[in-house]
């Protein structure tokens, strides 16, 4: 069989680690990781008795050291291509379904088979070839094991061919390619310097592009920025011309206020000179010494003056009366006569001659 000159390295700490899988795992997944940027997903073992089954054909009561000990007796390994002897045929072996339902354990056993004969298919014709092999829960949600292994083909030598021994022959020159390759270098060296050429321009319009993104983003900026100063300006001059209007409607509004208080307020004073003259002339007072009284009643030092007790008792006295009345007639005249002296022009006195 081919898979017995393969050489596994590692793959005996994943079978173990498979043998001590409990009822949490789920199933074994196999990459080829040959080429680790490429990797190929090769198969997958559930690990269920169905699955299991194709991979346990000999009965669970019988080790599995007398198991393989039947098998090297029952075939003949000597002959790599050959079919066994009809002599040496094993007897038919009763399938494993007819032993009942499989363990766990045995099921676990049958995926470390499964992997060994996947690894060994996939690697004949190739020298060697490295697997990934990874055990997951219920539906993938968790990966409970990962581990690589690698496996070397030791037909691989024998499968390929020997290499040809082909001895090196030196070409012969000729004038015609010699001028076909220096045609071809000029040619080349040309096409370098336009790619080089074109490079550079499109290097060039491609910064001048930048800087014209650059400018075109501030400048964007600046107006934005501008435009909202504007807004900001023309929001001042607006609050600035509502103010004032309103201090221009509250200055009318108290000079209205003012003056409807100086028309009630000379009302009223009319209102009690008109008042006061009825109340005077109640009292038998002529109207012409209402006025008078008027007169006297603003002067506060002459209402002073009146109401001394001492100028009362001398106007208890008509002959002081009478005396009081010279006075202020005195003084009436006096001061109609310097009113009269100021109201005239004062004339020009003499010229003199001319001698």
């Amino acid at each position: 069989m081919a898979h017995e000159r393969n050489v596994f390295e590692g793959i005996e700490r994943i079978e173990a680690r498979i043998r001590r899988l409990d009822e949490a795992a789920a199933y074994v997944q196999v990459w080829d990781r040959t080429d680790r940027k490429n990797e190929q997903n090769l198969g997958r073992f559930d690990l269920t008795p169905s699955e299991a089954l194709p991979y346990l054909d000999d009965p669970w009561d019988i080790p599995q050291e007398e198991v393989e000990v039947e098998e090297e007796d029952s075939f003949d390994f000597e002959d790599e291509y050959g079919e066994p002897d009809e002599e040496d045929e094993p007897p038919p072996v009763q399938p494993a379904s007819a032993f009942g339902k499989p363990t766990f354990e045995q099921i676990t056993e049958a995926a470390c088979r499964w992997l060994r004969e996947l690894a060994a298919n996939n690697t004949v014709g190739e020298q060697w070839a490295r697997y990934r092999v990874r055990v997951y829960g219920p539906k993938g949600m968790k990966v409970l094991h990962t581990g690589t292994f690698v496996v070397k083909n030791e037909d691989s030598e024998l499968q390929c061919p020997p290499p040809s021994q082909q001895l090196a022959v030196i070409p012969t020159p000729t004038f015609e390619q010699a001028e076909t390759m220096g045609a071809t270098k000029g040619l080349n060296a040309l096409g370098d310097y336009y790619a080089q050429w074109g490079r550079i321009v499109l290097g060039s319009v491609g910064q001048l592009q930048g800087v014209n993104n650059q400018m075109l983003g501030r400048l964007h900026r600046q107006l934005s920025e501008s435009r909202g100063q504007v807004d900001k300006l023309v929001g001042s001059i607006l609050e600035n011309r509502f103010r004032e209007l309103e201090m221009t409607e509250e200055r009318q509004a108290d000079e209205r206020a003012d003056g409807a208080r100086h028309a009630l307020a000379r009302e009223a004073l009319s209102q009690l000179g008109d008042a006061a003259k009825a109340f005077l002339t109640a009292k038998g007072v002529n109207p012409e010494m209402a006025d008078v009284l008027g007169v006297l009643g603003s002067s506060p030092d002459l209402m002073a003056a009146l109401n001394d007790p001492d100028v009362q008792v001398l106007m208890q006295d008509p002959a002081n009366l009478g005396g009081l009345a010279q006075m202020l007639k005195a003084a009436g005249e006096q001061a109609r006569a310097a009113r009269e002296a100021m109201s005239q022009p004062t004339e020009p006195g003499p010229q003199p001659t001319a001698g």
